[in-house]
């Protein structure tokens, strides 16, 4: 089976793309991202656990089950991301920007969600037990089976969010 051309090209691409991440280039990457924004991004099931990637545009990149746990991640954009299943246990999400993104079944226990913006995310089953929330936004955010155990409603914003009926704050 012949190469094409174009898919060699594209692996090349995003393997520039990741090696940036893994050397935590974040100015770099930024730079890049901006030229290849038509470029899927794809880290599926990679492990990045500890990793410094504050500021990071990682808009409409695919993280589903990739570890992300205990990163610096915060004013990190996550935009049309896809994060489901990934592990992102004691991250820094402060200041972090997740709207319109899937992100089910995430292990988010004991994270900072300090100011993120979760506006029309989806959460559904994942985990926030313990998490550190304060003006952290879930407008129209779907809650539904996560488990908000630790959750002070004092300190969120949950306008049109969905969550189960038993659910309380």
């Amino acid at each position: 089976m012949a190469i094409n051309y174009n898919n060699k090209r594209e692996r090349i691409i995003l393997g520039e793309g990741i090696k940036l991440l893994y050397e935590m280039k974040i100015q770099d990457f930024n730079h890049w991202r901006m030229k290849n924004l038509a470029v899927r991004l794809d880290i599926i099931g990679q492990d990045l656990s500890g990793k410094n990637l504050s500021g990071a545009y990682l808009n409409g990149v695919s993280c589903v089950e990739t570890n992300l746990s205990y990163c610096n991640l915060s004013r990190t954009n996550f935009v049309q991301a896809q994060l489901s299943f990934a592990n992102l246990e004691g991250a820094n999400l402060s200041d972090a920007l997740f709207m319109f993104y899937e992100m089910k079944k995430c292990n988010l226990v004991n994270s900072d969600l300090s100011r993120t913006n979760f506006i029309y995310a989806n959460l559904e089953g994942s985990n926030i037990t313990n998490s550190k929330t304060s003006e952290t936004i879930f407008v129209r955010a779907d809650l539904r089976d996560a488990n908000l155990t630790g959750m002070n409603k004092n300190t969120i914003y949950l306008k049109y969010a969905r969550l189960d009926r038993n659910d309380v704050l």
